[in-house]
């Protein structure tokens, strides 16, 4: 699974770099931080980064969400607020943030939004050397037109059902967690535990019954 490369954004220094060190403890080592939107994006230049920690509430011409529309670019972001207004928090949720810390946060809760991110860095970063990827038992996704085949025909999939198919593809020998799923999937949206099991369900009848495995006591993986 492809390794985080975090920029965190927040104009205290101090909360920069302890926030920093909390994520380095946390096992992920590749973490910068700017406490400018000036700074951040001298950092993006010079390196590749696929997760942002950011303050919502940044001083300058830009707040946190306004920078981020600003960029266009489908790094993953996870947002940093002191507040929790309807008006803020509605603006985030129409970028589609992995996740909010509102400070002051809880390490478990870093922890976790952090795990999230690295599905969806993954799948925005991920290298496939090939157009067509072997799932077995006759099955092949191209990755080019974003199909899925068996026996050079087309399976037609729905749009949640492709987004299943790529998460488990990009993970693929790692477990996928039900909560990973949903919030890959439907973001913020409230769902239904039977919600997720229909849109598995679903997906593995249009592949064989081997090649998506369930795995205790929360999860499922692609074989």
């Amino acid at each position: 699974m492809e390794d985080l490369i975090i920029l965190v954004i927040e104009d205290e220094a101090l909360v920069a770099l302890e926030i920093v060190q909390t994520i380095q403890s946390l096992g992920y080592q590749k973490v910068y931080f700017a406490t400018s939107i000036k700074k951040a994006s001298k950092v993006l230049e010079k390196y590749p980064i696929n997760l942002f920690i950011m303050d919502i509430n940044l001083k300058g011409e830009y707040d946190g969400i306004s920078f981020y529309q600003e960029l266009n670019n489908k790094i993953p972001i996870i947002y940093l607020t002191a507040y929790k207004d309807d008006i803020t928090m509605q603006r985030a949720i129409e970028t589609n943030p992995i996740g909010y810390l509102i400070k002051p946060y809880r390490n478990e809760e870093l922890k976790a939004l952090l795990l999230l991110a690295k599905h969806r860095a993954t799948q925005y970063t991920v290298s496939i050397p090939n157009e067509k990827i072997e799932l077995g038992k006759g099955y092949f996704f191209d990755t080019v037109n974003k199909h899925l085949l068996y026996n050079n025909e087309v399976i037609y999939l729905g749009k949640k059902e492709l987004q299943l198919l790529m998460l488990l593809i990009a993970s693929r020998g790692t477990t996928v967690s039900y909560y990973t799923i949903e919030h890959e999937i439907w973001g913020s949206e409230p769902i239904s535990s039977s919600t997720i099991r229909t849109l598995i369900y679903r997906l593995r009848g249009k592949l064989h019954h081997n090649l998506i495995q369930s795995k205790a006591p929360n999860g499922i993986c692609l074989e």
